[in-house]
């Protein structure tokens, strides 16, 4: 019994193999260059038309005595800013509060600075806690604004 270790294939080069080589290697660069078209063209920036997204509603500004709390802030000074305050002294301080259509408040800006930025940003984030009822006019819900004062003493 005699093993050929070395065996060498003999292909013509006119074969169904190198045929089917060939056109597979056609369809790869064909694959190719459509993946690194693609590629490119999503690189490249596209031209298209900007949209405004921003919400072309107005906001309504309302009185506070025409909102309603679903859940009322605790407005109370926090011990870590009565450091700097004498007993008995009264702060004031006003807020700007926007509630969206649900009645949730969105955004809350300092119109009047009790002039303690420790008890400022404590109102701000007190009155970020609380819920509001949604504002209606002519029974639709609106988005509205409305000023909150807030008048603080401290023991």
């Amino acid at each position: 019994m005699t093993r050929k270790l070395h065996t060498k294939l003999a292909f013509n080069k006119d074969s169904h193999f190198f045929t089917n080589i060939k056109s597979i290697s056609a369809y790869s660069l064909l694959v190719t260059m459509f993946a690194l078209f693609t590629m490119t063209a999503s690189i490249t920036p596209a031209q298209a038309e900007l949209i405004d997204l921003t919400e072309s509603e107005p906001v309504t500004q309302v009185s506070i005595s025409n909102a309603y709390w679903v859940k009322m802030p605790t407005f109370r000074i926090d011990y870590h800013c009565l450091r700097k305050m004498n007993p008995g002294t009264k702060l004031n301080l006003l807020l700007d509060v926007s509630v969206d259509k649900q009645g949730k408040i969105t955004s809350i800006k300092i119109i009047k600075s009790s002039g303690n930025r420790c008890l400022d940003r404590s109102a701000i984030q007190q009155a970020k806690r609380g819920r509001m009822k949604p504002f209606m006019i002519k029974g639709k819900a609106v988005r509205a604004r409305f000023r909150l004062p807030i008048e603080y003493t401290a023991p």
